[in-house]
C-alpha cells in the first residue's frame, strides 16, 4: 500500500498525524505496567491466602505452643519457650538440646517445676551435656538433696570414652567428696593428657590435703610431656602441698612459657634463686606475675625492676606490689617511680605511696621531695602532687616559683589550677621570669584564663 513503510504491513499512514496518534513511549510503558500489575494482583491475593491456610493451626494447649517452639530454629526462641514453659515433660526433652544455653535454663526450670523429682533426669544426661555444664548440673543434683551423682562418676571413670570419663571427675570435683581422692588419683595415670590436667584441677578444687602418695603423684607430673598437664600439675601442688616451693622450683626453667607464668604466681613460696630466675625471665607477662606475687626478701629486686625494667607493665606492677607491702620504709624504694617516663607507671608510684603512707603521709612526704639536690625529682614531685589534687601544699608548693631550674617552675605553672586555690598572683609573678620559656608559659596560662569579652 502506498506511503506504509517496509516491515508495517496493514499500517495506513495519514501524512502529519502519524505523531499525533502514535503513544509516546512514556505513556505505553505505563499501561504496560499497569496490565501486569492487574494480572499479578489475583495471583498474589491467591498465594497470600494458601500461606495463611498453610501455617494456620488449629487451638493447641500452652504445652503444645511451647513444643512447636522448642523445635525453633532459633535457640533464643528455644531458650524463651524453656524459660516460659509450664511443662515439665517439655523442659526434659530440653534437656537434649544442641545449645548448652538452652539445656541450662532447662536444668533451672526443671528443679523449679519438679523439685527433688527433677533428679532422675538430671542424672541420665549427666555425662552427655557439654562438659562445660556438667559441674553445675552436678552441684544442681547435689543442691537438691541428692547423692548418687558421685557414685555414677565413679562408675564413669572406667568408661573407655575419655569425654565420658572427662565429664566424671569434673563431676567429682564439684560435689567436693573426699572419698573422691583416691579414685582421681588413679585417673592421674590415664592415658590421655586431658584426662590427666582435669584430674589435677578436681584434686585442687576439692582443696584438701590429699595425702603424702597423692602429692607425691600431682608433684610428679610437673614433668609430665605435656605443657597442659604440667600447668595443671602446678596449680595443684601450689594449692595442696603445705610448703610448695622446692616441687615447683624445676619448673621455672621450663620451655613452656604458660608453665613458667603458672609458677610465677606462687613467686613467693620457691626458693630465693627460683624465684630471681622468675624475676628476670626473657617474657614479660611471667616477669610481671613474679613480681605480683613476690616476697619481702625480694623488695630490693623490685625496687631495681621499677626504675631499669624495659616492660611498662612491669614497673607498675613493681610500684602496685613495693605500696603492697605495708612496710613504711619502702617508701624511699618508691620515690624514683614519680620520675618514670610513663605516666601510668607514675600515676602507680602515687597511688602505692598513699597506701604506705596514708594520704597525708604520701603528700608530706612528696613536699619534702621539693626540696631534693635534683632538679628531675623536684619536678616530678610537683606533678606527683597535682595527681592527688593537695591544695594543703599550697604554701611549699609556692615556693618553687624561687626554684633555680626554669622546668620546676615550668611545672608550677602547669600544676597551679590543680594545687593553688587562687593561682593568678603566682603566675603573674612568673610572667616577668628571667627565663622566656616560663614567660610564655605564664602569659600562655594568663590568656586563657581571662574572662571572655
Amino acid at each position: 500500500m502506498r506511503g506504509q513503510p517496509p516491515g508495517q504491513p496493514g499500517r495506513i499512514l495519514f501524512g502529519g498525524d502519524e505523531a499525533r496518534l502514535r503513544p509516546a513511549p512514556t505513556a505505553l510503558m505505563a499501561s504496560t505496567s499497569r496490565s501486569r500489575a492487574a494480572m499479578r494482583e489475583p495471583r498474589e491475593a491467591e498465594w497470600k491466602r494458601a500461606e495463611r491456610s498453610s501455617t494456620r493451626q488449629p487451638d493447641r494447649p500452652n504445652g503444645a505452643d511451647n513444643a512447636m517452639a522448642m523445635r525453633h530454629a532459633d535457640p533464643t526462641e528455644r531458650l524463651r519457650a524453656v524459660q516460659a514453659s509450664n511443662s515439665a515433660k517439655v523442659v526434659t526433652d530440653a534437656l537434649e538440646d544442641a545449645s548448652p544455653e538452652v539445656v541450662a535454663a532447662a536444668t533451672r526450670r526443671l528443679v523449679e517445676l519438679e523439685g527433688e523429682r527433677a533428679a532422675p533426669a538430671l542424672r541420665a544426661r549427666l555425662f552427655d551435656v557439654d562438659l562445660s555444664l556438667v559441674a553445675d548440673i552436678a552441684k544442681t543434683l547435689r543442691r537438691i538433696g541428692d547423692r548418687g551423682a558421685v557414685d555414677l562418676a565413679i562408675a564413669a571413670l572406667k568408661d573407655p570414652r575419655s569425654t565420658r570419663r572427662l565429664a566424671a571427675i569434673r563431676v567429682l570435683g564439684a560435689c567436693g567428696d573426699r572419698a573422691a581422692v583416691e579414685w582421681l588419683r588413679r585417673e592421674l595415670r590415664d592415658d590421655v593428657a586431658g584426662v590427666r590436667a582435669e584430674a589435677l584441677d578436681a584434686l585442687a578444687q576439692l582443696g584438701t590435703r590429699p595425702g603424702a602418695r597423692t602429692s607425691a603423684d600431682c608433684a610428679q607430673l610437673v614433668y609430665d610431656p605435656v605443657p597442659q598437664v604440667r600447668v595443671a600439675a602446678v596449680r595443684a601442688v601450689a594449692r595442696l602441698v603445705a610448703h610448695p616451693g622446692p616441687l615447683l622450683a624445676p619448673a621455672v626453667e621450663d620451655d613452656d612459657r604458660f608453665v613458667r607464668l603458672a609458677v610465677a604466681q606462687h613467686a613467693a613460696s620457691l626458693p630465693e634463686q627460683a624465684s630471681r630466675a622468675l624475676l628476670a625471665d626473657a617474657d614479660v607477662r611471667v616477669r610481671e606475675a613474679a613480681v605480683r606475687s613476690a616476697g619481702m626478701r625480694e623488695l630490693g629486686a623490685l625496687a631495681v625492676m621499677l626504675i631499669d625494667d624495659p616492660a611498662r607493665d612491669v614497673r607498675r606492677a613493681a610500684a602496685a606490689r613495693l605500696g603492697a607491702t605495708q612496710a613504711g620504709r619502702v617508701a624511699d624504694l618508691l620515690i624514683p617511680g614519680l620520675e618514670d617516663r610513663d605516666a601510668l607507671v607514675r600515676a602507680a608510684a602515687v597511688h602505692a605511696l598513699e597506701a604506705l603512707l596514708s594520704r597525708d603521709g604520701a603528700m608530706r612526704r612528696l613536699c619534702a621531695e621539693l626540696a631534693s639536690g635534683r632538679a628531675e625529682r623536684r619536678r616530678a614531685s610537683l606533678y606527683a602532687l597535682a595527681r592527688m589534687q593537695a591544695r594543703e601544699a599550697a604554701s611549699e608548693v609556692s615556693r618553687a616559683a624561687g626554684d633555680p631550674d626554669p622546668e620546676v617552675r615550668l611545672a608550677l605553672i602547669h600544676t597551679a589550677g590543680t594545687l593553688l586555690d587562687d593561682p593568678g598572683p603566682l603566675v603573674r609573678y612568673l610572667s616577668e621570669d628571667r627565663d622566656q620559656a616560663v614567660r610564655d608559659a605564664a602569659e600562655g596560662w594568663l590568656l586563657r584564663a581571662r574572662p571572655a569579652g
